[in-house]
């Protein structure tokens, strides 16, 4: 499910990016490898990113923390943080199980003009993970009488305890990401995670949006996620 390059750390010519290339070498030559793969992982033994099977550089990202709640230190090595955060195996598994989307999206050839439908294959970034997860218990002690598995309190952060709060009081709360980090998508995996829950008992989602544009764009990203 995983396929880690990991280059030697004495060698001071060994860089993540270099690891990367690796991993297409790999993709070309044993392609069959890659067959059940959920995960790559390049790293030069102490930095590490990890990107989906189709991901280019550009998506290849760091794993920042390991318990959700606060970031590594800068000295631990990057690789550490992610064996521990990502690559523990009941994270792995509801990763690759509910973070995990593939997309239709069609290449123009600039030279031939030809159009081709390629599947893409997206993961969630660390933040993503985290936050859905978050939101997915809350909303389901917000939403029902059971009791609920929120285990992290927003108060580490300075917030109000949603935890604390009555069940089924209907208040889940509020996500907030920065512009660029992925709201759509996480919207998708959020969704997604939640309509399966057995607690929920097949929920209707409603999205409100407040311009023209985000309905179009919200309609195509949930729309292209399989």
């Amino acid at each position: 499910m995983v396929v880690i390059e990991l280059k030697n750390p004495t060698d001071e010519n060994a860089t993540v990016r270099k690891a990367f290339t690796q991993l297409q070498n790999y993709k070309k030559a044993i392609s069959n490898l890659f067959y059940y793969n959920g995960v790559l992982v390049a790293s030069d033994g102490l930095d590490a990113k990890v990107g989906s099977l189709t991901a280019g550089w550009e998506w290849f990202m760091s794993w920042k923390t390991v318990d959700g709640i606060r970031e590594d230190k800068t000295t631990t090595p990057q690789i550490e943080t992610l064996i521990k955060g990502m690559l523990r195996p009941d994270v792995l598994l509801d990763f690759i199980k509910y973070f995990t989307v593939f997309e239709k999206t069609r290449r123009e050839d600039l030279e031939t003009g030809l159009t081709s439908v390629a599947t893409i294959k997206k993961i969630a970034a660390y933040h993503q993970y985290h936050a859905v997860n978050k939101a997915i218990e809350s909303t389901i002690r917000a939403a029902t009488d059971m009791p609920g598995m929120v285990q992290d309190s927003p108060a580490t952060y300075g917030l109000p305890a949603t935890d604390q709060q009555t069940r089924g009081d209907r208040k889940a709360g509020v996500v907030w990401h920065t512009q660029g980090s992925g709201k759509s998508l996480s919207m998708v995996f959020y969704a997604g995670k939640l309509v399966i829950d057995s607690r929920m008992a097949n929920p209707t989602i409603v999205v409100i949006t407040d311009r023209n544009d985000l309905d179009d764009q919200l309609f195509d990203t949930f729309a292209s996620s399989k």
